[in-house]
């Protein structure tokens, strides 16, 4: 390996340490829980991220030296996350706080904004059809309600006329003052109160 190659591993190596820094920071900031918790979720979390950055790591220095591991590699690892740490990991933190809480505003004002324009509209008009059609339907049924109380009316006087005109009525009393027909509606009435005591 060459001293241009081996100088390209050591710059590598000191950026990647900065970079695994920056992600644990980053994973630590966004999996982070109200209260510490040991689940299988966040094992295999965490299992994901460390085979992500030890994969990228070493995609990293198969590119720079073909994959050739050396000692001095894991110190080129170690200073460059040491560096992060000391120089780089205050103002990274509030870098990401900002991006998020921005990002956090953008998702809301996007929200609101498609809530305000599209969503409240929508339901204000389907309550509107809703009223409308509720009211077609009573208009309706009014109308209908009052035709057939035109229409029944007439023929409930014309059939109360030619009841009494063909003198069926007198028919009818006299077949209620019958014996048979005033024992039945006794029968009846006895019924409906015995009925009425077992019900209380």
């Amino acid at each position: 390996m060459s001293l241009t190659i081996q100088f390209y591993t050591m710059l590598s190596m000191v950026a990647a340490g900065t970079w695994l820094g920056a992600s644990i920071d980053t994973y630590r900031r966004f999996a982070r829980q109200p209260r510490p918790s040991l689940s299988w979720v966040t094992v295999l979390n965490d299992f994901l991220f460390w085979l992500i950055q030890g994969l990228l790591i070493f995609y990293v220095l198969l590119k720079v030296n073909e994959g050739e591991m050396r000692f001095y590699i894991f110190l080129a690892l170690l200073c460059g996350y040491a560096a992060y740490q000391a120089v780089f990991q205050r103002w990274y933190l509030r870098i990401l706080e900002i991006g998020i809480q921005t990002s956090i505003a953008i998702f809301r004002f996007i929200r609101t904004l498609i809530l305000t324009i599209f969503i409240n509209p929508i339901k204000w008009l389907l309550k509107l059809l809703y009223s409308l059609v509720i009211m077609v339907i009573s208009v309706i049924l009014s109308i209908l309600s009052f035709l057939f109380r035109l229409i029944v009316r007439p023929i409930r006087w014309l059939g109360k006329l030619v009841y009494k005109l063909s003198r069926l009525d007198r028919l009818v009393n006299s077949i209620k003052k019958t014996k048979w027909v005033k024992k039945a509606v006794a029968f009846w009435k006895f019924i409906r109160t015995r009925g009425n005591k077992g019900d209380d």
